[in-house]
């Protein structure tokens, strides 16, 4: 185990100390497992295993196996049925999956309030007359300064008033 974890180290260009302090373990025992004076326990591996998550367990207690433990392509970057073309599409056809779901919403409440319009017997246009301009808050007059509070690092304060 110790020269496992001195190849560790070594492969993650870390020193025992920096090590230590990452996986929340004491300096001095790292020291003690490196210079071979104890085994690591349960907390120690646990905390390591954390820490490092490609890590693999089966290599550090037992040298079986890489280091690291094997990543599948797959998982990384899974293809979408729809994204893939198909005889009827081509690269250049757009595929209506891929559409950002915002848009795809407004679409849809496009076409909802064609259809609302539509029922209500009116005209596109005469939707679009109809809608309100957008409401604009305006302060009936700009506030005034009252007063400044200054605080110092001393625990001490002033006031500001300005002229009226």
């Amino acid at each position: 185990m110790k020269t496992r974890l001195q190849q560790f180290l070594q492969a993650e260009d870390l020193t025992p100390a920096r090590f230590a302090d990452r996986i929340g373990i004491q300096r001095s025992g790292v020291s003690h497992v490196l210079a071979g004076r104890n085994k690591p326990g349960f907390d120690f591996i646990e905390s390591m295993l954390l820490c490092y998550p490609s890590l693999n367990a089966e290599w550090l207690m037992t040298g079986k196996g890489k280091m690291y433990k094997e990543i599948k392509s797959a998982e990384l970057f899974p293809v979408e049925e729809s994204a893939v073309p198909t005889t009827e599409q081509d690269i250049f056809s757009p595929v209506q999956s891929l559409q950002q779901p915002e848009q795809q919403q407004q679409e849809q409440q496009q076409q909802q309030d064609q259809q609302l319009g539509q029922q209500l017997g009116r005209q596109p246009e005469q939707q679009q007359q109809q809608q309100m301009p957008p409401q604009v808050h305006v302060p009936a007059a700009s506030p005034k300064l009252e007063k400044v509070l200054l605080f110092y690092s001393d625990n001490t304060f002033s006031e500001f008033i300005p002229d009226k």
